[in-house]
């Protein structure tokens, strides 16, 4: 009786260590994981500031304007992440001196700025807040080889946790409508997994490790 008990438990162990399955399977659980990895590490929501360095002038008018900067820094004042005081500066055009504002850098601001986080060529610094969640995977391609990798498509389903208070604000998600997007109900995305002798892994991330 002891023998056939010994090996009645011993089939119930290795039975459910077969079902545990591993991290190469293609399923739902895997990917949302490896797109979880991901997500822990980027800063969070984050909005560029729309110049190199802070503290910056502005053109109050009539200046060259490649990514809509006034609007954008009039956002980051309302949502006090900025300052704003009236100045001079040089012209766009010319020699003369004309209307500008300068914008400086808040205590609020300070704890959310991250360096180079814009995401931009010139690793621009950025206000970054919250937490990228993955809530759902909805569904996925059937793993494919490409270019010697096997990889998948994976649509998914996010959420942003501990939102701070600014990336609420309406003149901000107007001037940045990318916050608008990932505040939203359930906003979804996609990603490109690879699949490594680790397990899954977002492919930007696969590429950071020198994939």
């Amino acid at each position: 009786m002891k023998k056939a008990k010994v090996i009645a438990i011993s089939a119930v162990t290795l039975f459910g260590l077969s079902g545990c399955g591993s991290k190469q399977d293609a399923n739902k659980s895997n990917f949302q994981s490896a797109i979880q990895d991901y997500f822990n590490t980027k800063s969070g929501v984050c909005v560029m500031v729309p110049a190199k360095e802070i503290p910056f002038t502005l053109q109050k008018s009539g200046g060259m304007n490649f990514i809509n900067e006034p609007e954008k820094a009039a956002a980051l004042v309302s949502a006090g992440l900025l300052s704003a005081k009236d100045t001079e500066v040089k012209a766009d055009f010319g020699n003369k001196m004309v209307a500008g504002v300068q914008y400086s850098l808040t205590d609020e601001g300070k704890k959310y700025l991250v360096k180079g986080a814009a995401g931009n060529l010139g690793n621009w610094d950025a206000f970054c807040g919250g937490k990228y969640k993955v809530k759902e995977v909805e569904n996925f391609t059937q793993p494919a080889d490409m270019f010697g990798t096997k990889i998948s498509q994976v649509n998914f389903i996010y959420e942003v946790d501990d939102v701070p208070a600014w990336a609420k604000q309406p003149a901000l998600q107007a001037a940045y409508p990318s916050v608008q997007h990932d505040l939203s109900d359930a906003p979804g995305d996609k990603a490109v997994l690879v699949a490594t002798s680790d397990g899954w892994m977002h492919e930007r991330l696969f590429k950071s490790k020198g994939g």
